[in-house]
């Protein structure tokens, strides 16, 4: 069978970003999810396509012509929050022009809710960790065979959606095969304006995140395994970590195609010293740059200094806050001031220390507190800053909190541009207010002559640091 996964083009013109899974698209960064799933259909000996519509500049009716003319035996969508719409319609597409020829679904939005999304008896989803149970679904697809026993399948039946036991998650994650990437048509559009360098590329070292913050949405493969394993347990699953080993093969590989910047899309990349270090002694000969998220309080010198070594430029640090109390609210889980010697130890060592700063999380949060984030990112000298709104997403905690105190104020969740808009509000603190809190912090950090020196020249251009600025004002 001829298989084709598929990003279709934005019906409202703004691109969701599939890999975080929370935002809308500021840069191209490759799907290595999909990839990793496309990787084990290789595998097994079928025929495999990738076709990125937003990457060719493809409108509606270009999309239309393509299925007018495509051969395609099944098609695959990863589906996050934003995409729902755009992919939904997508599907009826497909339909209009290739009749009930098989669509699958999977990610973190049909994981969470497979009923959305299997709409006819030719609709199925693949919830949780794709791989295995694609691989399975496309062999029962293949033969003609049922689907009933095929774990983390949901499909319908007799007039009902049924959704098959859950799949455990993937206990050795070294026996997957490395992403697809030769699937991708341009790779040079891939970039992360943090590394500066082409071709870039995304790994993924573990899965999952063993921390319970009620905002989180971790990688949109962790949200996709941690929400499946939820439905069945209440809990979060296990993290799964691949071997020092595999990640050094892996970047090799990359190093001989040429590749010279790498985003590591772990939710929280630093698990422990020891494996730390032995993975940057593996890769610091390659001379490929690289960045990584990492918890504040997982971070120590020796970890930071072989980080450095091995030619890491920046790490993302979750601080959320710069308020105990709203941290504590969240089930952070860390101190606010290991947030301040985590940034003071990265900067020491030469790495970017780039942090996330989310306003709204808790009924705490105040135009002061908003206030005093802003003044400890100015004192501590942060070389970036992420500003956000909170928009509690399904699937989280927050979410059902907002939704119990009534804090949307479109009723429920809607996807919103968090760098812009509010999708929630407090009686002290409206959704003008939020909006307003955060043009303002984003204008008084990225408008500095200080930001706009430090990061035309790596940003490549002026017209990147104005594209840049578009995204968030």
């Amino acid at each position: 069978m001829k298989i084709t996964f598929l990003v279709p083009p934005p019906i409202d013109g703004n691109i969701p970003e599939r890999v975080a899974g929370c935002a809308y698209l500021l840069y191209y960064v490759p799907n290595i999810f999909l990839l990793s799933a496309a990787a084990i259909l290789e595998k097994e000996g079928y025929e495999v396509k990738y076709v990125e519509t937003t990457i060719k500049k493809w409108d509606r009716g270009h999309f239309l012509t393509y299925l007018k003319e495509d051969l395609s035996d099944v098609y695959c969508f990863y589906s996050v929050n934003l995409s729902q719409k755009t992919d939904m319609q997508a599907l009826m597409d497909i339909r209009e022009r290739r009749g009930h020829v098989p669509i699958v679904f999977f990610g973190p939005a049909p994981s969470d809710r497979p009923g959305e999304f299997v709409i006819d008896e030719d609709t199925y989803v693949v919830r949780g960790e794709p791989e295995y149970t694609m691989l399975e679904l496309l062999n029962a697809l293949e033969a003609k065979s049922t689907v009933t026993g095929i774990k983390s399948v949901s499909f319908r039946g007799a007039g009902d959606t049924v959704h098959n036991m859950n799949r455990e998650p993937i206990e050795d994650l070294d026996i997957l095969p490395f992403p697809a990437r030769h699937l991708l048509e341009e790779r040079d559009v891939y970039y992360n304006p943090k590394l500066g360098k082409r071709p870039f590329t995304a790994v993924c070292t573990s899965r999952g995140c063993s921390y319970r913050c009620i905002y989180c949405v971790p990688s949109s493969l962790s949200f996709s395994r941690e929400l499946e394993y939820k439905h069945q347990s209440g809990k979060k699953p296990p993290v799964k970590k691949r071997s020092p080993e595999n990640i050094i093969e892996e970047f090799k590989l990359l190093k001989s195609q040429g590749y010279k910047a790498v985003n590591v899309q772990d939710d929280q990349f630093v698990w422990g010293e020891e494996r730390t270090v032995k993975i940057c002694e593996g890769i610091k000969d390659l001379g490929i740059v690289w960045g990584c998220s990492a918890r504040s309080d997982h971070l120590n010198e020796p970890i930071v200094k072989a980080m450095s070594a091995a030619h890491c430029k920046f790490i993302d640090l979750g601080v959320e806050s710069f308020n105990q109390e709203i941290l504590d609210y969240v089930k952070k889980d860390i101190d606010v001031r290991k947030n301040e010697e985590a940034i003071n130890l990265v900067k020491k060592y030469g790495i970017s220390a780039k942090i996330n700063i989310m306003f709204g999380a808790s009924p705490l949060e105040t135009m002061d507190t908003i206030k005093k984030n802003m003044e400890e990112v100015k004192r501590l000298k942060v070389d970036q800053v992420m500003y956000n709104i909170a928009n509690p997403f399904p699937g989280t905690e927050f979410y059902k909190i907002a939704r119990e105190n009534k804090l949307f104020v479109y009723g429920d969740y809607k996807p919103v541009n968090v760098a812009k808009e509010a999708n929630i509000a407090y009686p002290h603190l409206g959704k003008a207010d939020l909006e307003s809190a955060v043009r303002r912090a984003n204008f008084e950090f990225f408008l500095t002559p200080r930001f706009i020196l430090k990061n035309i020249r790596r940003l490549g251009s002026l017209d990147s640091l104005k594209a840049m600025f578009r995204k968030l004002f």
